[in-house]
């Protein structure tokens, strides 16, 4: 649920996967196999991600309308 949001806000907001790894120091091939699911998100990761985005943790813990 948490991926589903971010990756909703970064398509909602044209914000590309390359910005957000450049941002948050996460490699562009960690952060996109996060998104599709295809790793697991790390809370670390989580933490790095929301700062990228400007937005607080809790943000993307809700589901998004």
């Amino acid at each position: 649920m948490v991926v589903d949001n971010i990756n909703n806000y970064m398509r909602e907001n044209g914000i590309k996967q390359k910005t957000v790894a450049e941002k948050s120091g996460i490699s562009k091939c960690a952060l996109s196999a996060t998104l599709t699911k295809n790793r697991k998100l790390t809370a670390d990761e989580y933490e790095k991600i929301c700062t990228a985005l400007g937005k607080e943790p809790n943000f993307f813990m809700t589901t998004q309308q």
